[in-house]
């Protein structure tokens, strides 16, 4: 996959195999998680964060979710040769990623990125896992590169 910034200010990512696209819609499969209410288990019982927060958190971070995997779907099905990520869609997709990526560490507890070598992850899930973790990691960094800093 190719991934690189627009002139309008926006991010292109060229799909250029058909395992590229799964690794597109797993974003939406990686970050499907209990994250609001992990991040309920972090706050004071008296904020009521359980009742008013999480709810909200819930809606936001399915919608996120449901929002990229849509675009993906889309753009295969029309046999789009690229995704483009504008200003107007990147924050869904940074949450999305951010989602998936928090998942990710929560199921395999990697560390930090420099202190672990992917040959040494001897399960192919959990190595496939971590390859996914360092690809949105690289589409985040590049969001708040070109697209998302003003």
């Amino acid at each position: 996959m190719t991934i690189g910034p627009t002139i309008a200010g926006g991010l292109k990512l060229v799909p250029e195999e058909d395992e590229d696209w799964l690794i597109l819609l797993e974003i939406a499969n990686d970050g499907d998680s209990d994250l609001s209410q992990r991040l309920a288990t972090l706050m004071d019982e008296d904020s009521m964060w359980e009742d008013i927060v999480v709810p909200e958190l819930e809606q936001e971070f399915s919608k996120q979710r449901l929002d990229v995997m849509v675009e993906v779907v889309k753009a295969k099905g029309e046999e789009a040769e690229a995704i483009h990520i504008d200003k107007e869609s990147a924050e869904t997709w940074y949450g999305a990623l951010n989602q998936a990526r928090l998942a990710i560490e929560s199921k395999y507890t990697f560390g930090p990125r420099e202190l672990i070598s992917p040959g040494e992850i001897e399960d192919p899930e959990a190595r496939s896992a971590y390859f996914r973790n360092d690809f949105y990691c690289t589409i985040q960094s590049l969001l708040l590169r070109y697209v998302m800093d003003d």
